[in-house]
């Protein structure tokens, strides 16, 4: 029974178990704290409260291993093997993020909403190694859970356009309890605005694999995307706690994000059949490149 209904829904159950297992996770720290206190006053608390975002990888493992044995783990990992893609998306993966928080920012500051706040935050270099571990790890979670093992299971059935509206707004819910701490997300963003922010993020990142079907391109996106905020100067955190930087880059992305989507079809977020997890097209045919992808996992 229990096998039939992860089977039918695997999504749902991967949604629920991750975002239950992440407010629990949220509401015991908060309980826990002293008042007035802050998490970081506790590093071995705060380190301990950090390893919980491995939670979405875990419970990907274990429904895909549950369901489909060592295929299915090698399924699973299998895209970051595909690294033959042209120059290009290794540019755009590589530049993505600052161009578009520039974008944001000028259009704030030619509106004369706010001045120009630079290109580089002060001394980011050495905060952004201390967390580049950290970083990288969280790249890995994020691809491989919310994006290969959600995105490409819901395409099975639905259109890559409401794959990645349903699967961008739950990964934005798994970060909103963290605003009770004050953990895991930048100070000061209205939490529409995030949630915009990781719609349009599922979006890009759908339109991308759709398109080349690379797992480490995607890898390289999710981590220039976060080290970019230790770069550039546009978090509230900055500038007092005002968010007009941070809005301006969400509405900068939200409007690529749509022209996207209006330029490779709802349908596909590709100029070719979306891609699956179980490698075939809606039609049934197995896609040549998920074979291929199988036989050097294999």
């Amino acid at each position: 029974m229990l096998r039939h209904a992860v089977r039918r829904y695997p999504v749902i159950a991967f949604i629920t178990l991750t975002l239950g297992f992440q407010l629990s996770i949220v509401l015991i720290a908060a309980a826990l704290l002293p008042p007035g206190t802050h998490l970081h006053a506790l590093p071995k608390a705060h380190m301990v409260f950090r390893m919980r975002v491995f939670g979405p990888l875990l419970f990907a493992i274990a429904i895909t291993a549950y369901l489909e044995g060592m295929p299915g783990i090698r399924n699973l990992f299998a895209a970051f093997l595909n690294w033959k893609v042209p120059a290009s998306w290794y540019a755009l993966a590589f530049s993505w993020k600052f161009i578009v928080t520039y974008v944001g920012m000028a259009a704030v500051a030619l509106l004369g909403l706010a001045h120009w706040p630079g290109f580089v935050t002060e001394d980011f270099f050495i905060p952004l190694m201390k967390n580049m571990p950290f970083i990288v790890g969280i790249a890995i979670v994020e691809e491989t859970s919310w994006m290969k093992f959600a995105v490409t299971r819901l395409q099975e059935k639905y259109s890559a356009f409401r794959s990645c509206l349903v699967v961008g707004l739950c990964w934005g819910c798994w970060y909103l309890p963290m605003l009770i701490l004050g953990e895991g997300v930048p100070d000061g963003i209205p939490w529409p605005v995030f949630l915009l922010s990781m719609f349009s993020l599922t979006v890009v990142l759908g339109w991308v694999y759709n398109e080349t079907r690379s797992g480490l391109v995607l890898l390289v996106m999710q981590i220039v995307s976060n080290c970019a905020f230790f770069i550039v100067p546009v978090l509230p955190a900055w500038w007092g706690g005002d968010p007009t930087y941070v809005v301006a880059f969400v509405i900068a992305f939200t409007v690529i994000a749509l022209l996207v989507v209006w330029r490779a079809g709802p349908e596909n977020l590709s100029s070719r059949v979306r891609a699956t997890w179980s490698g075939r097209s809606p039609t049934g045919r197995t896609f040549p490149e998920k074979r291929t992808m199988l036989r050097r996992a294999a």
